[in-house]
């Protein structure tokens, strides 16, 4: 048994008993969201679909008919770099991930436009983690899980709520050696207890033997 099993079977003990659970969403915008409606929703923003499989990408300007069609049936990504006058709450961009046009992940993004490659010039293009965290916190209480994960010299502070109508999930990144934390993305998909698999039943006990009278 591998010992992220545990963790995995208390989240779903927790979702399940979630009885008062509600549908995460962030900035008005859930996993519930119609991928057609979003060209109305932002409609000074750049819009693209990246075909999976294919490597190729459809602009709604140049293919209008196969770009409508993807969003109805399409498997791949559909990307939203947001205007700065559709951006809100530093929402910057939203990418939701299409099975046969159904939402399966959403991804918000924070990071504003920027130069420099620098810790110090990465951390300015992200608003502080506190912004973000606090508006979920009072929203949703406090997150079910919290982990920390370090890639090259970036630690992820990944922080998650569950209920059984999904996953949420806000990235948090600090610099090693370097104090301010600033949120990267705002995850949100479906719930954890449905990717568990089934339970496998328990072995019936085998009948005693009867004693001879």
């Amino acid at each position: 048994m591998s010992a992220a099993f545990p963790v995995r079977l208390c989240i779903a003990l927790f979702a399940l008993a979630a009885g008062t659970a509600q549908a995460f969403e962030y900035a008005g915008l859930d996993r519930q969201v119609d991928p057609a409606l979003l060209r109305q929703t932002f409609p000074y923003s750049h819009h693209e679909f990246w075909v999976r499989g294919s490597g190729s990408v459809v602009l709604p300007d140049e293919e209008p008919e196969e770009f409508e069609a993807l969003l109805g049936e399409g498997n791949g990504r559909y990307v939203v770099r947001l205007a700065p006058d559709d951006t809100r709450a530093e929402v910057t961009s939203v990418s939701l991930t299409l099975d046969a046009g159904k939402v399966q992940r959403m991804t918000l993004g924070f990071e504003r436009e920027g130069q420099g490659i620098r810790p110090d010039a990465i951390e300015k293009r992200f608003p502080p983690c506190r912004n973000v965290l606090d508006a979920l916190v009072a929203r949703y209480g406090e997150p079910s899980v919290f982990y920390t994960r370090l890639e090259d010299n970036l630690e992820h502070r990944l922080r998650t709520w569950i209920a059984p109508e999904g996953v949420m999930r806000l990235d948090c990144g600090r610099f090693t050696g370097r104090k301010p934390i600033f949120a990267m993305d705002l995850e949100f998909e479906g719930s954890s207890v449905e990717a568990l698999p089934a339970p496998k039943p328990k072995p019936k006990p085998a009948p005693r033997p009867e004693r001879k009278k």
